[in-house]
Order: structure tokens, then sequence, then C-alpha cells
């Protein structure tokens, strides 16, 4: 089994251990471009959710201010929170898959193809 495939993997499944230092580690001081590639997915997929999360509560506050009704706050909170979930889960669906491809899958799939 080829390194490159290993070093690939590890970036995805770190989000099972360390989800942004080991891409970002591999990213620094990967020595090729198909490493430095699947590193840099992976650790934009690991920052994702927080991003996310930092807006969500931007555009919560803007609307707690600028509305009077705790009904609306508490309907587009639920709303948030819940596509807040599923961006999380598809994120870690899509980590754990790809880690499994840079292992089992072919050559041909493991390298970035330019």
């Amino acid at each position: 089994m080829n390194n490159h495939k290993i070093v690939n993997a590890l970036s995805y499944f770190s989000i099972l251990f360390a989800p942004v230092l080991v891409p970002l580690f591999i990213w620094v001081f990967g020595e090729s471009r198909d490493v430095k590639h699947h590193s840099k997915v992976a650790l934009f997929t690991h920052i994702l959710p927080t991003i996310s999360i930092f807006f969500t509560f931007c555009i919560l506050s803007l609307v707690a201010v600028s509305t009077d009704s705790s009904n609306t706050v508490g309907f587009i909170a639920f709303g948030a929170i819940v596509v807040l979930i599923i961006l999380t889960a598809v994120l870690f669906l899509f980590n754990l898959i790809q880690g499994v491809r840079m292992l089992v899958g072919r050559e041909e799939d493991a390298f970035l193809t330019e």
C-alpha cells in the first residue's frame, strides 16, 4: 500500500480524534501535491461546521436585536440548529467515506488528476 494513500486517509479519518490538527500538519509538512490537496479538503470539511456555527450565531443575534417576537427568534433558532446538525452529519460521513476511498481505492482514484 502506498504511503500517500495512508496519509490521505489519515487526513480524513482524523475527524475522529484530532479534527483540525492532523490535516493542518499534513498540509504544512506534506511533500506531494496529492497529499496537500487531500489535507486541504479534509481541513476545510473539519472547519466548516465551526464557521457555520459562528455565522448562524451572528444571524440569530441580528434577528433577536431587530425583532421583539420571541416566537420568531425561537423558530429561526430551531431551524438553524436542525440545519447545522444535518450539515455536521453530512460532513462527518463525507470524511469517513473519503478516508475509506483513499484506503481501498485504485491508484487512479487516489491521486489528483490534472
